[in-house]
């Protein structure tokens, strides 16, 4: 019951994510602090995946972010949101993870040259960025889920 609820919670925070994410460009502290807190207790509690690797893997992307941050590729609340996601992965996972979130966000980069190419929106494109925190809260709670609910389908 504890494994539904969390999950449940997780699964809301990632749609509240992507939600703003889309509208405004922004991911709030407060689901990047809620997001970071449910996925450590599944992390601790539920034993999904060995946490030194999770810990290690949220380091390199914390390190890896600064710089992406610097050139502004990715903004800052998706580092944060993928740090925490980060806490429940293996090695193996974080790289499917991360193939998930780039192919997914790719599609999210199609879909938004489309309707920039129907509106004529193009300047506003470059302004506002693409919202990868959309793909970084659907593929990475999917394969939480998938992880926690039967780990043999990853």
């Amino acid at each position: 019951m504890t494994v539904v609820i969390f999950l449940s919670i997780l699964t809301v925070l990632a749609v509240n994510i992507c939600i703003s994410d889309w509208k405004e460009r922004l991911i709030s502290n407060k689901l990047v602090a809620l997001n970071f807190a449910v996925c450590l207790f599944i992390a601790l509690l539920l034993d999904v995946s060995p946490i030194w690797q999770g810990l290690v893997i949220s380091l390199i992307t914390f390190v890896i972010g600064l710089f992406l941050f610097k050139y502004k590729v990715f903004g800052a609340g998706d580092i944060k949101l993928l740090m925490g996601y980060s806490l429940c992965f293996d090695f193996s996972l974080a790289l499917n993870n991360l193939i998930g979130f780039l192919l997914v966000g790719g599609v999210v980069v199609m879909f938004q040259f489309g309707w920039a190419y129907l509106t004529a929106g193009y300047q506003e494109l470059k302004e506002r960025g693409v919202p990868y925190g959309i793909a970084i809260a659907s593929v990475s709670t999917f394969n939480i889920v998938c992880l926690v609910l039967d780990p043999s389908n990853l």
